[in-house]
């Protein structure tokens, strides 16, 4: 299936639906008048504070007609004190702008909304100095092409009797959707911020924030706490190379198949105070025929046989345990997880995750927050066997490391200072276990922060 059947499917039930709606209302070519608009949906921007306010009333005439734009600046800093290969120090940046519209308040058609995010990025990643090219200390590095604008996504989304059924299709990532939480960004490792590390890393199919590739996904709501989630998205070999750096290469050449994700998900709201809670279980298959036997490397100069598909797993889950305010995330929050990849095929074989989120536990600073973060990862077991031969036979180590790899740990924490309505600056200490994986690197310490600023 290539990604114009996947679009068009879905497209062709969102513009049946437009059509019969647009008709009814009386507004599309033809009509004498346009309706009055619609209530405006909610969830279609996200919420936050903004530096400038109102901008002198611009914001809330655009939102009142079903344009949200937002645009902010991320800054991280990090630099490791001990440990590593070196020690050494990098800043990180991404400025971002976001146009979100609601059709449904614009022109009157029910559920209809589009979305575009296009970001600049720049600088380096304290990882890569001290020998880590596993665990990035700085998430918001890497991927963006350091191109003046880099199209991360433009999707059009529809949702259907009353939200129960929503469609997506465009130009996205499979992070938007799958396996991913409002809460993992709350850490500035890239483990975890977005969507657990050991997805994207562990298959190319699985596309991650900043990169989009065609696709589109289903969501149904049996029940208004519980999910039923499917997409098809293009696979890319190209994805992170410097013909895909723009975002703007919408061409097909180095596609390879299809990456099908799958997710159900249970999102409880418990008690008098409403405890919210996300339980998911997903499966990803990725229908390339690109994948090729660590042990390939032992044969240099023999043409390596390749073989069709590549699993995931993903077990998540996070609760809300004490509520300290109205917000989803204002109170003391548990969070989980597993993820499996297939060892015969994937660096990250299986990461385990557990962390917890406290904001709003100091009344009189309310939006701050704590949190901390301890996850651990293994790296296939078939690599670091090929490794252990190839450190033998005196050949250059596969995954262009300097030791077997087997497993790495990191500890976090930090605090999110709320500065200023739409200012945020957040210290924050990573411990990194066996940096890259392997032993022959010592632990390292990194110091760091983030800035965060809404416009």
């Amino acid at each position: 299936m290539n990604r114009i059947a996947i679009l068009a499917s879905l497209l062709a039930v969102v513009a049946v639906q437009v059509a019969a709606q647009t008709s009814s209302s009386g507004i599309g070519l033809g009509a004498a008048q346009p309706a009055p608009l619609m209530q405006a949906q909610t969830g279609v921007a996200p919420v936050t504070e903004h530096l400038f306010g109102d901008w002198g009333g611009l914001r809330t005439r655009l939102e009142n007609a079903g344009v949200y734009l937002s645009l902010d600046a991320l800054t991280e800093f990090a630099g490791n004190v001990s440990g590593g290969t070196k020690q050494g120090a990098t800043f990180a940046s991404q400025e971002a702008f976001e146009a979100d519209i609601d059709w449904q308040r614009l022109a009157g058609i029910p559920g209809l909304s589009t979305h575009m995010i296009i970001v600049n990025r720049s600088g380096a990643n304290d990882s890569t100095l001290f020998g880590d090219r596993l665990l990035p200390v700085q998430e918001i590095y890497g991927a963006g092409g350091n191109v003046a604008a880099h199209l991360v996504s433009a999707f059009v989304q529809e949702k259907l009797f009353g939200g129960r059924l929503d469609l997506a299709a465009g130009r996205m990532n499979v992070e938007n959707d799958f396996a991913s939480s409002a809460l993992y960004c709350n850490y500035m490792n890239n483990v975890l911020c977005g969507d657990p590390k050991a997805l994207p890393g562990g298959d190319i199919g699985h596309s991650a924030y900043p990169d989009g590739v065609w696709g589109g996904r289903v969501r149904v709501r049996p029940t208004l706490d519980t999910y039923i989630a499917v997409g098809v998205y293009e696979v890319s070999q190209g994805l992170y190379g410097n013909d895909w750096r723009s975002g703007w290469e919408f061409d097909g050449a180095q596609d390879s198949g299809v990456y099908v994700p799958v997710e159900v998900g249970y999102e409880p709201r418990l008690g008098d105070s409403r405890l919210s809670g996300h339980y998911k279980i997903g499966f990803g298959y990725d229908s390339s025929d690109t994948f090729r036997d660590f042990s390939a490397a032992l044969q240099p100069g023999v043409t390596a046989r390749t073989h069709t598909g590549n699993t995931q797993l993903w077990l998540l889950a996070d609760q809300m345990l004490v509520r300290q305010g109205p917000g989803g995330q204002d109170g003391i929050i548990a969070l989980g997880g597993y993820i499996h990849n297939n060892p015969e095929n994937s660096v990250y074989a299986d990461q385990f995750f557990a962390g917890v989120v406290d904001r709003g536990f100091w009344a009189a600073r309310p939006q701050d927050a704590m949190a901390l973060l301890f996850t651990y990862n293994t790296v296939s077991g078939q690599l670091g066997k090929v490794q252990a031969q190839e450190l033998e036979l005196g050949l250059p180590l596969s995954n262009s490391a300097t030791g077997v790899q087997t497993h790495e740990m990191l500890l976090e924490v930090n605090y999110n200072i709320h500065v200023w309505r739409g200012v945020s600056f957040q210290p924050d200490f990573q411990y990194v276990i066996r940096p890259n994986a392997q032993a022959n690197i010592h632990n390292a310490a990194v110091f760091g922060f983030r800035a965060h600023v809404w416009f």
